[in-house]
């Protein structure tokens, strides 16, 4: 056989072990290093952000081990390792720096409802962020364009399911890699500097266009997994779109490099070939744009001017996402249009809702009616009393979201309708809201026949200061069911009142141990001195959450 087949074969052969090791180390490593995590770590259940408890325990939890700590570290290392490469044009350095930006986005595929549980430990690398505003991940939802333009173009021939999409990005990600890893191979025995062949002349950077296509179809793969919208931490779009702008950074100091290195060789392939995509030259002007305008060039010739263009395009980028896509297109154009025009966009909205029959989509659909503000409370109140029972489950958790006073009225008279569901819901948009105004309609709640309505009748009058829901909590602390009895523990930590104190010491000796564990939280909330020697004792209780709650509250418990 001719020794040329043999090279090719030998070449071709490291380039597919060489991808399929990089995908099965991107897809199947992750689910095997949170297995992992999980047994030899542990993590509190449930899920971390769903109520004031469960955001307490998540952040005695944080404090006990030092999360915190850890993950502003970890956050700091990855900006200097992007900061290095950078600086000193080592662009392996920033390379890995944007690998590790885009790492906690992997966490999603994670089984666990806790943030920090198995690989979700990786969302502490984004509390920094996080800590700033939850909703500051919102602003790299702008990478959603191509592919809502995709889908959107798709519609017209029939085909709406996601899937499509899912499977063309990643694909293609892999086969582009793939030859851009077996054209690399190649160059490298031929002894050319420059790869300038096959799948290098449609891309001067193969292997990163692949890792980008790539990882936007896990983007929007992640995008089906149904999980709690606070349990996961950081979501995925924010660290795409900055690992993203780092490796295009890294793509364009390469570029600096190979010039220095092989001149007029690599300038004639450059004019040759696109930078990543093939591109209409008048896109391609649009996106040199900032280099003509801050330096009169069409090309960076320095690492400054590179930093600075990038970050620019990184800045406005996410600008757009803050204003276009954070809250939904059309709550955007209700504060930035007349109010005629935002009429006519709630109205519109309005009717297609009321026309809508799927019921996950009324659900998005009052959510998008209900970024329009105060605006939008006459519609949804209108829904919350109309005939559609499900537009009146939807048009209660619209509200619940809008929070607006304006609707506490309605929500009253909600509580008393004869569909379970919309009372449930009714009761907990108006806890949301928090108005004294329905302070008397929740009291009348506290006699529903539903245990979970009533639960959220005590959890709302205890954050309003009621004093007599101690009643209604002592007949749940005797429930048989140890979520009763959590729940009223959890309404007597809201009220705050140290009348409760005896009845929730009791329930440390409770034999289930989430009951502990809420009684435990629940003295730390009323935060009573009286506590320290409860506290104190149950240090020693068998189940590992209750003893690292109680060490963490006496730390917090002021001194009597």
């Amino acid at each position: 056989m001719d020794r040329r087949y043999l090279r090719v074969g030998f070449l071709l052969f490291l380039a597919v072990v060489f991808t399929a090791g990089l995908t099965f180390a991107t897809l199947e490593l992750p689910s095997y290093v949170d297995g992992v995590l999980q047994r030899v770590i542990h993590t509190p259940g449930g899920d971390s952000h769903a109520d004031a408890v469960a955001r307490l325990k998540t952040e005695l939890f944080m404090a006990h081990y030092h999360v915190r700590a850890l993950g502003y570290v970890g956050f700091l290392l990855l900006v200097g390792l992007i900061v290095a490469g950078f600086s000193t044009r080592r662009t392996g350095l920033a390379a890995l720096g944007a690998f590790g930006v885009m790492l906690p986005a992997f966490a999603q595929f994670a089984g666990v409802m806790f943030f920090l549980a198995g690989l979700g430990i990786l969302n502490a690398i984004w509390l920094p962020v996080l800590d700033v505003s939850y909703e500051l991940q919102n602003w790299g939802l702008v990478i959603r364009a191509p592919n809502d333009l995709i889908r959107w173009i798709l519609g017209f021939f029939g085909v709406h399911s996601p899937w499509p999409t899912i499977v063309f990005f990643t694909g293609a990600g892999i086969l582009v890699f793939l030859l851009g890893v077996y054209a690399w191979l190649t160059a490298r025995a031929r002894g050319k500097g420059v790869a300038d062949f096959w799948v290098y002349r449609i891309s001067r950077h193969p292997q990163y266009l692949g890792w980008i296509l790539w990882t936007y179809g896990a983007f929007l793969l992640i995008q089906l997994l149904r999980y709690p919208r606070r349990s996961w931490g950081i979501g995925a779009s924010l660290p795409w779109l900055l690992s993203t702008m780092v490796i295009i950074g890294v793509a364009l100091m390469e570029e600096l490099n190979m010039r220095k290195r092989h001149g007029e060789a690599y300038e004639a392939y450059r004019r040759s070939a696109p930078f990543l995509l093939p591109l209409p030259r008048l896109v391609e002007r649009f996106f040199a744009a900032p280099f003509r305008i801050l330096f009169n060039k069409e090309q960076p010739d320095r690492k400054r001017e590179v930093a600075t263009v990038v970050g620019l395009w990184t800045v406005l980028l996410m600008a757009v996402s803050a204003l276009f896509y954070a809250g939904g297109l059309r709550g955007t154009m209700a504060r930035i249009l007349p109010a005629e025009a935002s009429a006519g966009g709630i109205h519109g909205l309005a009717a297609e809702l009321a026309a809508e029959e799927n019921s996950r989509q009324q659900y998005h659909l009052a959510l998008q009616l209900a970024s329009f503000g105060d605006g939008a409370v006459e519609p949804l109140v209108a829904f919350l009393t109309g005939e559609d029972v499900n537009l009146r489950v939807v048009a209660a958790e619209a509200l619940e979201a809008l929070r607006s006073p304006r609707s506490v009225p309605a929500l009253c008279t909600a509580l008393s309708d004869s569909v379970v569901n919309v009372r449930y819901r009714s009761a907990i948009a108006l806890n949301a809201i928090g108005a004294p105004e329905g302070e008397e309609a929740l009291l009348v709640l506290l006699e529903d026949p539903e245990d979970h309505i009533r639960m959220e009748a005590l959890n709302g009058l205890a954050a309003l200061g009621n004093e007599g829901v101690l009643e209604t909590a002592q007949e749940f602390l005797m429930a048989e069911e140890h979520w009763n009895r959590s729940g009223a523990l959890g309404a007597l930590g809201t009220l705050g009142s140290s009348v409760a104190l005896p009845s929730v010491e009791d329930c440390l000796s409770d034999e289930n141990e989430g009951v502990r564990r809420d009684a435990v939280i629940a003295l730390l909330r009323i935060g009573s001195p009286a506590a320290r020697q409860a506290l104190e004792g149950a240090t020693a209780d068998e189940d590992f959450e209750v003893r690292l709650y109680a060490k963490e509250a006496l730390k917090r418990l002021p001194v009597g």
